[in-house]
């Protein structure tokens, strides 16, 4: 009778490991995962001092029983032997773990959960090593497919790279426990920045728009900065990275357009007193030396990173350079310069269908990283003779599916760069002043406008009504070049 016994435990029982198509048993360690299973349902804080999930467990049953203890935690019901062993009988899944017997066996196995932090970490190591090796054995199928692209091999590679290396193996889904708590810690991390007196966002550089975005840019947001030629778009873009980059977030610049040279010397420019022109010509005075010099230690303790090579503008490279950088805990901003430069390698029927890809793939990378992605894009010319209009989200050229996919668009506008005389609704001057208008806000108000001003050639830009301070040491041997600065070319 006990042979039967044994013989009915033993077939309701786990399956053992199987060998691989190497022919080497999977790395796995799955008395480690019965000593944690036993612990979680001895001790009941056992399961908040570990982070596994239960693809993380080699055997399918320990999978099943760790699930449930989850569910059991997430209901903020107690977890032991009982409870766990009624969990998965009302799931149906009971005798496919082993039943009864199997559960308590796993609590006899363990006095206390002492150890539990280090045999999960053995456990997750494991876990990790196995999905590098199907990894590897997909990266090597897809390589010999002659029909799957290389760029699409590489993508996949740091996909799934970046997924293993942050442990990203969680369930796609939450239940309400689970997400209230976590939008809670949100909000409680939100008021102890506030009364610490740090950002809750990541500035802006303009108060007023920061009031406008609450608190500045948030993540996973996708940001459009649409605008028509000059209406300063790339000095936009230059303002907004280097207000993050001085309040300690790392911001990542992609310059498609421009290269990293010519991006320095429009941030040194900014500098009164050195002539863009002296610059570009190589007339520089030795009082310019010296300004470049105070400028350059003040962009050195930026942090941004800039991108400006050809393959840069690839969406794949794009994403690549972003995850390696997250990787590394060095990524909380990303600006792109710009939209329309993007390419995929890849083909549609026509190019809007691509920006409409793009957009969403951004959009999806935000939120994968969890950073706010600020991406410029180009406006339509208005037909030759017509008046210029405030922008309007259906000037976005090829516009595809950027509205959808964006959360904030906002569209620069200079009235004065179109009518020279051009007044407000208060009979002030719109001379170097100009309007951001909210095309878009999706935790906003839509339509609302944020005024700025500029100096002449619009290297610097300020809340509208206020007087800045510039630290501008120009002294009196500088008036020829000062008066330099009306002949330079505009950017």
């Amino acid at each position: 009778m006990e042979n039967n016994n044994r013989k009915k435990r033993t077939s309701s029982s786990p399956s053992p490991v199987s060998a691989n198509e190497f022919g080497k048993l999977p790395p796995q360690a799955t008395e480690l995962e019965e000593l944690i299973l036993g612990a979680v349902m001895l001790e009941k804080e056992a399961i908040e001092r570990i982070e596994l999930v239960p693809d993380d467990f080699y055997r399918v049953a320990h999978q099943k029983i760790y699930s449930a203890v989850l569910r059991l935690k997430n209901s903020h019901n107690p977890v032991d032997m009982f409870t766990v062993t009624d969990e998965l009988r009302k799931s149906g899944e009971i005798d496919e773990v082993g039943g009864p017997y199997f559960i308590s066996i796993l609590t006899s196995k363990v006095s206390s959960a002492a150890h539990i932090e280090f045999h999960a970490q053995i456990v997750k190591q494991k876990s990790i090593a196995r999905n590098l090796i199907h990894m590897a054995s997909e990266i090597q199928s897809m390589a010999y497919d002659d029909k799957v692209d290389v760029s699409d091999v590489i993508e996949y590679t740091e996909q799934a790279f970046s997924d293993i290396s942050t442990f990203s193996q969680d369930s796609d889904y939450s239940d309400m426990p689970e997400s209230i708590q976590e939008t809670i810690e949100y909000l409680q991390e939100q008021q102890r920045k506030r009364e610490a007196g740090e950002n809750v966002g990541i500035p802006t550089g303009l108060d007023a728009l920061d009031r406008s975005l609450n608190g500045g840019w948030s993540a996973p947001d996708l940001i459009i900065i649409g605008g028509r030629p000059s209406m300063g778009k790339t000095q936009f873009a230059v303002s907004f990275a280097k207000a993050a980059g001085a309040s300690g977030n790392d911001t990542l610049f992609l310059s498609l357009e421009m290269t990293k040279k010519q991006l320095i010397m429009r941030m040194i420019n900014e500098q009164d007193g050195i002539s863009f022109y002296n610059m570009k010509n190589g007339q520089l005075s030795k009082e310019e030396w010296s300004l470049i010099e105070n400028k350059i230690a003040e962009l050195e303790r930026l942090n941004i990173k800039i991108a400006d090579s050809v393959k840069s503008r690839y969406l794949h490279n794009i994403k690549s350079n972003a995850r390696k950088l997250h990787r590394q805990g060095k990524l909380k901003l990303m600006i792109i310069d710009y939209l329309q430069y993007i390419k995929t390698n890849l083909k549609f029927g026509t190019r809007d269908l691509e920006i409409g890809f793009i957009t969403s793939e951004l959009k999806a990378l935000g939120k994968e990283l969890n950073i706010p992605i600020i991406l410029l894009a180009q406006l339509n010319r208005p037909p030759k003779g017509q008046h210029i209009q405030k922008p309007e989200l259906s000037d976005l050229r090829e516009s595809g599916n950027i509205e959808q996919d964006a959360d904030i668009v906002i569209f620069p506008h200079r009235p004065s760069y179109y009518e020279e005389n051009a007044i407000d609704d208060q009979n002030r001057s719109w001379t170097n002043r100009g309007i951001l208008y909210m095309g878009k806000n999706r935790e906003g108000m839509k339509n609302e406008k944020v005024l700025f001003q500029h100096d002449d050639r619009f290297k610097k830009i300020w809340d509208d009504g206020i007087t800045p301070y510039f630290n501008n040491p120009v002294t009196a041997g500088f008036e020829n070049i000062v008066s330099k600065l009306n002949d330079d070319e505009p950017f």
